[in-house]
């Protein structure tokens, strides 16, 4: 039995919800990478409309999903919630071997009066794993995150541990390469938006 427009209309409004959130979009910037106000997204999403096909396709290139992601009754809280649990397992393993480290340090004496840096260094360490879960499944905001705890993490162990007299100079290094990271994903994202723009230019 086929379903009605109005539901179809309706699963798709939640799917582009959905996938905007996901990705850290406001019905704005959905909007501005499209090439079309911020009032037809807020209409799709309250099914009072529906985007073309050709619509469809550039919402799922965009967020790296099918047009089929955008049709089909999704069951995506599972698979997000398992990933979620993946994620953070991930991130405990760390903080495990972190502290079974410094127990390891204090019980044997070895370097034991140096022992707590070990929780410092688990910071880069920790940047490491959500950066690869975060290009699996999180998206480049959460990338972007990864890459700022790897920086500062991996600066502070060095001022902690190497190079305490040199804070000034290394808080400069740090925000230096800050910038240049942000940079670098404006300009992936601006890429992103310039590639959908002229692609929709060709295909009209």
């Amino acid at each position: 039995m086929f379903e009605s427009e109005e539901a179809l209309r309706k699963r798709i409004a939640e799917n582009i919800t959905y996938y905007r959130k996901q990705n850290g979009d406001t019905q704005a910037g959905l909007a501005e990478k499209l090439n079309y106000s911020d009032k037809s997204v807020s209409k799709w999403e309250r099914g009072e409309g529906t985007p073309d096909v050709y619509i469809l396709a550039q919402i799922a290139d965009l967020y790296d999903i099918t047009v089929q992601d955008l049709l089909r009754e999704k069951k995506v809280p599972k698979p997000r919630t398992k990933h979620l649990l993946i994620t953070l397992m991930a991130i405990g393993l760390v903080w495990l071997v972190m502290t079974v480290l410094f127990c390891c340090a204090r019980i044997f004496n070895v370097l034991s009066d140096y022992a707590w840096l070990l929780f410092i260094y688990g910071l880069p360490v920790m940047g490491i794993v959500c950066q690869g879960f975060s290009v699996l499944w999180w998206g480049r905001i959460a990338q972007l995150l990864s890459c700022s705890l790897i920086v500062w993490g991996i600066g502070l162990s060095l001022v902690l541990s190497i190079h305490q007299d040199s804070v000034i100079l290394l808080f400069a290094i740090c925000a230096v390469v800050e910038v240049l990271v942000i940079l670098f994903y404006l300009l992936k994202i601006s890429s992103r938006w310039r590639e959908l723009r002229e692609k929709r230019k060709k295909d009209a």
